[in-house]
Order: C-alpha cells, then sequence, then structure tokens
C-alpha cells in the first residue's frame, strides 16, 4: 500500500509494503495514480517526496509474487502500460519531485527513482536496473527516462551490464544528487528546501520548460515503445524460466 501525508508544503509519499521489500503490485499503482494527482492539483503543495518504508529496500521493483502468473504478450503489456502511466504522470508532474532512496531499489524500482526529478539515496543502498537478468528490459518506460538523465554511454552500460551500482558511482554518475547516512522526515524536508523555497510559479516554470522538451522530442510515445518491446520479451522462454528460477529460491 502507499502512506501519504502533508509534511510543511509538501507531499510525503511512502510505499509500504515492508514484508516484500515494498514491490509494487496493482494496487500500489492506483494509490500511486492517486498521489500524485493530489500533489499536482493541490495549491498549496509545492512538491512531492517518494520514499519506502523500513530500512532494507526503497523498491525491489514489480512483485513477482502476483505478476508471476502474467504469460502472454496481452496479460504483460497490461500491467506494464498501466505502471508505464504512472511513472509518465511522476515525470511529467508540473512540481518537483524527490525521491529518497532508503534501502535497496532494483529493477522497477530504479525505473520509478528515474521518474523523479531528483534523487537522493542512503550510503549503503543497493541499485540496479537488473531487469536484463531475467531476459526482459526495463518495462516501465525507466530505461526512457534513464537516458534523458545520464549520459548515453554510462546509461547503456547500466542497463545493458545488469550489475549493481553503488551510490558512489550514482553520485559520481549525477543520478543521485547526493548520499545520506541516516536522515529523519523534517531532515528530509530541509535537504529539499532549497529546490522549492523560491516563488512557486517561476519554480514551476523550470519544470515546464522540461516537460516540453520531454513532450518535444516525443518522450511518452518512447515510453509506451519500452513497453511494448519488453511485454514481447515476456512470453518468451526465457524470462518464464529466469521468473521461475526466482520464485524456487
Amino acid at each position: 500500500m502507499i502512506k501519504y501525508e502533508r509534511l510543511g508544503e509538501c507531499l510525503f509519499v511512502t510505499l509500504h509494503r515492508p514484508e516484500v521489500r515494498n514491490a509494487v503490485n496493482f494496487e500500489m499503482m492506483d494509490q500511486l495514480a492517486e498521489a500524485i494527482s493530489l500533489a499536482g492539483k493541490d495549491r498549496a503543495i509545492k512538491a512531492l517526496i517518494l520514499t519506502g518504508s523500513g530500512e532494507e529496500a526503497f523498491c525491489s521493483g514489480g512483485d513477482l509474487g502476483e505478476f508471476h502468473r502474467l504469460h502472454t504478450y496481452e496479460e504483460a503489456r497490461y500491467m506494464l502500460l498501466k505502471m508505464s502511466k504512472v511513472l509518465v504522470q511522476l515525470a511529467f508532474l508540473p512540481k518537483p519531485s524527490f525521491c529518497f532512496i532508503n534501502g535497496a531499489a532494483v529493477g522497477g524500482g530504479m525505473e520509478l527513482a528515474a521518474a523523479c526529478d531528483f534523487r537522493f539515496a542512503k550510503e549503503d543502498a543497493r541499485l540496479g536496473f537488473i531487469q536484463v537478468r531475467q531476459a526482459i528490459t526495463t518495462g516501465w518506460g525507466g530505461g526512457s527516462l534513464l537516458l534523458e538523465k545520464l549520459d548515453s554511454q554510462k546509461a547503456l552500460e547500466w542497463l545493458m551490464c545488469g550489475r549493481f551500482i553503488t551510490v558512489g558511482e550514482a553520485v559520481q554518475s549525477r543520478f543521485i544528487q547526493a548520499a545520506y547516512k541516516s536522515v529523519t522526515k523534517e531532515e528530509i524536508l530541509e535537504m529539499v528546501n532549497p529546490y522549492i523555497k523560491n516563488a512557486p510559479e517561476a519554480v514551476m516554470a523550470y519544470k515546464e520548460m522540461l516537460i516540453r522538451k520531454w513532450k518535444s522530442s516525443g518522450l511518452p510515445d518512447r515510453m509506451e515503445l519500452e513497453v511494448d518491446r519488453c511485454a514481447v520479451l515476456w512470453e518468451k522462454p526465457a524470462h518464464l524460466e529466469a521468473v521461475s528460477r526466482f520464485l524456487a529460491k
């Protein structure tokens, strides 16, 4: 489930399924969309802050315990497109969004982080676009988002190799703004304040510039093509076998 509350002038959104390392299921998709919509409509909210519950994980990606039942292209595409629309909604939010990666962010967890404008991470967080290890691509549009936010050569390496990335490397690559050891919600608000302390109309105008660039380059369409490609790979034996091995552990 998703928990959200207003803290100061921010909407603080927490992924809260600690029993499955905050993995995303269909219910969470709907709740995330609701929270993002609230952040966009409420004029008193200047920014959205996204994090995970607990210290173990920010988000472990899609919930394979629920999604392993999806076998065909059509079944996979329905799930992937549903979450991709949430990522588009988050990326195109007219207000700044911040992701505080409090623990492991792998697979779809990294895609979700990539949809935010700014990212901060706990020093020992485990990061990785590991989808290729399961014989699929990023499926929610996170690959296209990463190519917008990172040097293309570095982005391709992370995506193709599927290796784990240290927070230090992510900071050096400017995917992560800064690392932290431990922070309270009050300290998070202090870290976010420099980005939102000025006139909201001016801050949002800069976000609008970025959104216009993304629209002119067809980013939403590219994200949907990414969904389609992943759905094609999803029903292949290589992926179905990888899921079976994962669930057997």
